[in-house]
């Protein structure tokens, strides 16, 4: 969907950032909800305002699971605070701690720490979490959302929730063993287990929620993504639709249930062998190809059908690009490593045409390169590339002559793919906006600040216009930081948006979603309340408030005959108040194996 106006009645609640002249007006969205920070998914025309957050600041340690003789743990408290945790009772500090050294020691006998959830700002101006998956609130797992229609449906995806189990180990010795003096008897110990599937997409409605069912659910439950919502309740995103033989064998034979409960090694195995988009586009940075895939389950584009019953439907399991755009794949040879296809879809507009990426490869193209320690290899060229998906038909539209790489992140009603490809300028691979017309087949790369600029869109609007991130360089420096964009593909303007906003505002350094009335969500630093573990302010010796720069989910509102302000003289656009930029975007796409794409 695209983003509509907050009602008036909100905007009391709200925080604005006003300006003598300016072509928008910042709004802070509430920032009380029990997480250190915010970005911006979506305002919905129920006046809803839906974000994810990160880092959960009311998590509950399990105090009963806690070793309070582990020597690591006796290290960090005081002996008070162990004589108090122990019976029970522990500060904000003492949870803080206890967070922290959970979060670090991740595994089967651990709490697990979730750290992202999604926030709804109804209309009245009350927060609440949207829980996707997590109905017994462990808040261990991690929840995010990706889109929302204009019925107010969320589309997002969450890891699996854990709970406690006794689980005892069985000793199998190997054949050239000795039989040792004393006999190991294992003990049962408290474990935590995931539920089947490390990852499901869900559509909330209200209180309902739907999960999107994969399409292959062997070898721990299968995966599915949502990744965008239509009008129409098409749902787009990923799910698996196989595996092969020998990755069957393999993980069987690791999840036997000997040392570990199968579904937690299932879910630990499946997870890992996951697509990384991060990871694949590296490689193309390092190599130009895609070197190394950890093979799990076979990922493909899906589209699913939300039903009246509140059910959904597996409509279509698409294709991928394949060898040389023929949805086939390379043909087998003892020179290169067979390639492991994959297709996601990202966004999906109202006639059910979705876009993506897939993988292609031209078996033709060799590549030769050098590894870190200097020995050389040789593999075809394979990367992920822009992807169209029309029904079955699955095409491409980038030169991988050209590109070395190419995503597609969003598709709008007049069937404008906006999205990015990689590309060598200036001797560093970087990334660089397209705007592709489906209608007439006309593809355009708009320069972004400068030529070469990194620039990645995440959203376009029926009006053409395009929000997104792109690097600036720092005035009488090298330094290059991110700054949020508005690019207009009728006017062919790339502007800034920190220069469009007041003198006094917070730097924003993303957008992330734009509505046909021209309104922006964007993700800004802005200097508030350091807030402690359980989300209370944190104060300094002197009493006073901590305050640090937190990355925020800001709405940018349009002004009326507004005029861009003359904040710094020739500078403003790369020293207006720059500094540090936030890396939260970049923790979220750590935290899920998906490409990170905030659709609104």
């Amino acid at each position: 969907m695209k983003l509509s106006p907050i009602s008036l009645a909100v905007l009391p609640l709200l925080t604005v950032f006003t300006a003598n002249a300016a072509v928008y007006q910042i709004v802070e969205l509430d920032t009380t909800n029990k997480v250190q920070s915010t970005s911006g998914v979506a305002a919905t025309p129920q006046g809803d305002v839906v974000s994810n957050g990160n880092v959960l600041l009311d998590f509950q340690v399990d105090l009963t699971e806690i070793d309070f003789d582990n020597e690591v743990i006796k290290a960090l408290l005081t002996e008070e605070q162990l004589a108090d945790a122990k019976n029970g009772i522990i500060d904000s500090k003492v949870t803080g701690i206890l967070v922290s050294f959970l979060a670090g020691n991740a595994g089967l006998l651990y709490q697990p720490v979730g750290n992202l959830r999604v926030i709804r700002q109804a209309q009245n101006g009350a927060t609440e979490h949207v829980i996707l998956r997590d109905i017994t609130n462990t808040k261990g797992n991690n929840e995010f959302a990706y889109g929302v229609n204009d019925l107010g449906q969320i589309a997002g995806t969450a890891s699996a929730p854990s709970f406690k189990e006794t689980f005892t180990a069985i000793i199998v010795p190997d054949e050239d063993d000795e039989e040792p003096e004393v006999p190991v008897i294992p003990q049962p110990v408290t474990v935590w287990v995931p539920e089947p599937g490390y990852l499901l997409g869900y559509v909330a409605d209200g209180s309902q929620r739907t999960v999107l069912p994969p399409a292959f659910t062997a070898l721990g439950g299968g995966m599915s993504a949502a990744q965008a919502i239509n009008n129409h309740g098409m749902v787009a995103g990923f799910t698996s639709a196989g595996v092969s033989a020998s990755v069957k064998e393999t993980v069987e034979k690791a999840c036997n249930g000997n040392l570990q409960p199968v579904q937690f090694c299932l879910n630990a195995q499946m997870s890992a062998r996951g697509i990384n988009i991060n990871s694949l586009l590296n490689q193309i940075r390092n190599v130009q190809t895609v070197d190394v895939v950890t093979q799990g389950y076979q990922e493909r584009a899906a589209i699913w059908q939300l039903n009246n019953d509140g059910t959904a439907a597996l409509s279509s399991t698409l294709g991928f690009l394949g060898e040389k755009g023929t949805g086939a794949v390379a043909p087998e040879s003892e020179d290169y490593t067979a390639p492991f296809y994959y297709s996601r879809a990202s966004a999906i507009n109202d006639d059910g045409i979705a876009v993506g990426h897939s993988l292609y490869t031209d078996s033709d193209r060799k590549i030769r390169f050098f590894n870190n320690v200097g020995a050389e290899f040789q593999r075809i060229y394979a990367a992920p590339h822009a992807t169209i998906f029309n029904g079955e038909e699955v095409t491409g539209f980038i030169d991988t002559n050209e590109w070395l790489a190419s995503i597609a992140t969003d598709i709008n009603n007049q069937n404008l793919v906006v999205g990015y490809a990689l590309k060598n300028i200036n001797s560093l691979i970087r990334n660089r906006l397209f705007v592709y017309d489906l209608n007439n087949q006309q593809l355009k790369f708009p320069n972004g600040f400068f030529n070469s600029s990194g620039t990645e869109p995440r959203d376009i609007n029926n009006n053409g216009q395009v929000v997104g991130r792109a690097e600036v360089i720092i005035g009488g420096t090298t330094t290059r930081r991110f700054h949020a964009f508005v690019y207009d593909t009728v006017a062919d303007t790339f502007q800034d948006l920190n220069n469009l906003v007041g003198c006094d505002a917070p730097m924003l350094v993303e957008a992330t979603a734009i509505n046909d009335d021209g309104e922006i969500l964007a993700t800004a630093l802005i200097n508030r309340p350091l807030l402690g573990p359980n989300g209370e302010e944190q104060l300094a010796e002197d009493g006073t408030v901590i305050k640090q720069q937190q990355s925020t989910a800001v709405k940018l509102r349009p002004i009326a005959n507004g005029q861009p302000e003359n904040c710094n003289g020739e500078d403003a656009t790369y020293e207006r108040k720059s500094g540090t930029f936030s890396m939260f975007w970049l923790m979220l796409l750590g935290a899920l194996p998906l490409l990170r794409r905030r659709k609104a």
